[in-house]
């Protein structure tokens, strides 16, 4: 009798905890007043960069399915229609054109590590390379890490998908990748029914500063000035570092010791556009970033 006693109390804090320890809901994305500010740079000899707001405002039904519209402001201008969005089962799709059935798949959150996913514009196929959980906005919310990797089977295009909020590159662009020379985008904030969820760490502005130093209070690592022309100033006074910069394409472009409290590189030679930065200390990435030659 007591053992059986003993396995019922087992058998209820087993479910008990059970419970617990379940899973969240899904967080969507796709919803009313939902408001992603995304800096979005093109480059086509010349450099043109804008901010854009991109907010999920009313809906419509086609062929019985009911989507939400995404708008699109640019640069404060008047908003307009960008696409159609409908999210199901963990899923985000889009439609670009009311006359075009097809439906392009954004988001996939039902994913495991080591899928293969085919998203966005130009449907790139991605690898889910890691999935981690991250809190936000008071939530503990799903974090997907994807690659893609070239015809040598290295890595090439990386993107990172937060639930509830979308690709690091903003809302739309899932799928286009980092790795693409003429254009770049990036996620800056988010914001639900009005206030602030999500801040770029890497920015903390909702709003790209051009004129800008790319500085964060609490880094030991100043870039400017950003963007730039012929130099590239690198401001730190860590020891035992070196600093690498790469193009759009992962390839290096330089490579430098750091012997100064600033170090400045020469960069009247190197063609006008985005390059990715970061700094070495002791064998150990401390830290990266983007600078812009214009």
């Amino acid at each position: 009798m007591k053992n059986m006693k003993f396995n019922i109390l087992l058998a209820a804090l087993l479910l008990m905890g059970g419970w617990k320890m379940q899973a969240q809901e899904y967080l969507p994305m796709v919803q009313e007043g939902n408001e992603w500010h995304t800096f979005y740079l093109e480059y086509y000899g010349y450099i043109n960069y804008s901010n854009y707001v991109f907010r999920c405002s009313g809906d419509t039904l086609i062929e019985d399915v009911r989507y939400v519209k995404l708008m699109k402001t640019r640069d404060g201008d008047e908003p307009r229609l960008f696409s159609l969005l409908r999210e199901a089962d963990g899923k985000v799709w889009a439609r670009y054109f009311f006359n075009d059935p097809r439906e392009l798949l954004l988001y996939d959150f039902t994913a495991n590590v080591g899928d293969v996913l085919i998203v966005g514009y130009p449907w790139n196929h991605y690898v889910v390379d890691s999935i981690s959980t991250e809190h936000i906005g008071g939530f503990d919310r799903k974090k997907l890490w994807l690659v893609t990797y070239d015809n040598l089977g290295n890595p090439h295009l990386r993107e990172t998908w937060i639930e509830g909020i979308g690709s690091n590159l903003g809302l739309p662009w899932s799928g286009w990748g980092v790795g693409v020379s003429d254009f770049f985008s990036c996620l800056l904030c988010f914001h639900q029914k009005g206030e602030l969820v999500w801040q770029n760490p890497e920015y903390n502005t909702c709003t790209y500063p051009y004129d800008a130093v790319e500085e964060n209070k609490d880094s030991e690592i100043s870039i400017y000035p950003n963007p730039g022309n012929n130099t590239l100033n690198i401001c730190t006074t860590l020891q035992n570092a070196c600093v690498e910069v790469y193009d759009m394409n992962g390839r290096i472009v330089h490579s430098q010791e750091i012997t100064e409290n600033v170090t400045a590189i020469n960069t009247k030679n190197w063609s006008d556009g985005i390059y990715l930065w970061k700094v070495i200390s002791d064998g150990k990435e401390v830290e990266s970033g983007k600078w812009i030659k214009e």
